[in-house]
């Protein structure tokens, strides 16, 4: 197991230079440039070259990006462009409550999805799992800003019984209670398309178990349902639903994107969209290796729970 996690380590690096090869050059292509943005009436086009020559934008594309990568072996991701700040420090501040979204995003989704996708199985063509599939479908459909704007209408708007936005109330001391509330909300919003997802694969792999003999040899020895499912039928069901775990986080950070501008959560996602309206590069750069990052540590994570969930799996 350890030579196979190192392997897939040494992998990954390749894997990330390709990444930040690419995101540099999407980002560097867009149109304009950051020194557009401050622009004013009293600026001379020769103090725009000057602050061009300044941030270094100047300078042809490549050697722009080995400058960063130097940088970035060293553990600096450069200042902002737009506010001139450490983008490490802007960066690390933002990460605690995207983190607390992600994770409370995918414990709900999760907790309603599993077992709904279990019964709908064991249910096949009832009611329960025409329903169930129906909303499953409706979870996956639904945009997270039409969900997002639906749900303030109603809950914060018309109910007045959730907060708008934020991940605190303004003048508070930010207590549990009331992080709590202001969770709720983008963390729904977040989980609905990874639930209705979610329920698909496990009925969908539920429904290739349950067929098996080995299911059938534990029924004839007298065990209750709740064990033969449970126990027998729903661990080894688990190989396909960890592959689509591993799936969701780079799911989780693109709705990400869209539920923390809608609800102005200040993680990640709202940096993402306030460093794209500014044309603050470095910033973008960072947002992008750490979620390359996170997707890479999911899906090697996800084959290290495949031994966890069927021992026969061994990395050799």
């Amino acid at each position: 197991m350890f030579q196979y996690i190192i392997r897939r380590l040494l992998i990954a690096i390749p894997v990330l230079f390709g990444v930040t090869v690419f995101s540099f050059i999407i980002v560097n292509l867009a149109p304009g440039n950051p020194v557009e943005m401050f622009v004013n009436p009293d600026t001379t086009q020769a103090d725009i070259e000057l602050k061009k020559e300044a941030l270094g934008l100047n300078d042809p594309i490549y050697v722009q990006y080995f400058r960063w990568l130097g940088n970035l072996v060293q553990g600096d991701f450069g200042y902002s462009f737009s506010t001139y700040e450490p983008v490490l420090n802007m960066v690390s501040s933002r990460i605690g409550p995207t983190l607390l979204l992600m994770g409370t995003a995918l414990i709900v989704a999760y907790l309603i999805a599993i077992p709904i996708g279990v019964l709908s199985a064991t249910k096949q063509y009832s009611w329960l799992d025409y329903f169930s599939t129906s909303v499953s479908f409706l979870g996956i459909s639904i945009p997270h800003f039409f969900l997002g704007l639906g749900f303030i209408y109603i809950f914060a708007v018309q109910m007045h019984s959730l907060p708008t936005g934020g991940m605190n109330t303004l003048g508070s001391d930010g207590g549990f209670s009331d992080t709590f509330k202001h969770l709720i909300m983008p963390a729904l919003v977040l989980a609905a398309g990874i639930a209705g997802r979610m329920v698909r694969y496990v009925r969908s792999s539920m429904l290739d178990i349950l067929g098996q003999d080995y299911l059938r040899t534990a029924r004839s020895k007298g065990l209750r349902e709740f064990f033969v499912i449970n126990k027998h039928g729903f661990r080894n069901a688990l190989i396909p639903i960890i592959t689509v775990i591993g799936i969701d986080v780079s799911v989780l950070i693109g709705g990400a994107v869209v539920t923390e501008q809608i609800f102005q959560w200040p993680g990640l996602g709202q940096l993402t969209i306030q460093s794209i309206g500014s044309r603050d590069y470095p910033t973008l750069m960072a947002i992008n290796f750490l979620a390359a990052i996170a997707v890479l540590s999911s899906n090697l994570l996800a084959d290290i729970f495949y031994s966890v969930a069927d021992p026969r799996i061994k990395y050799d």
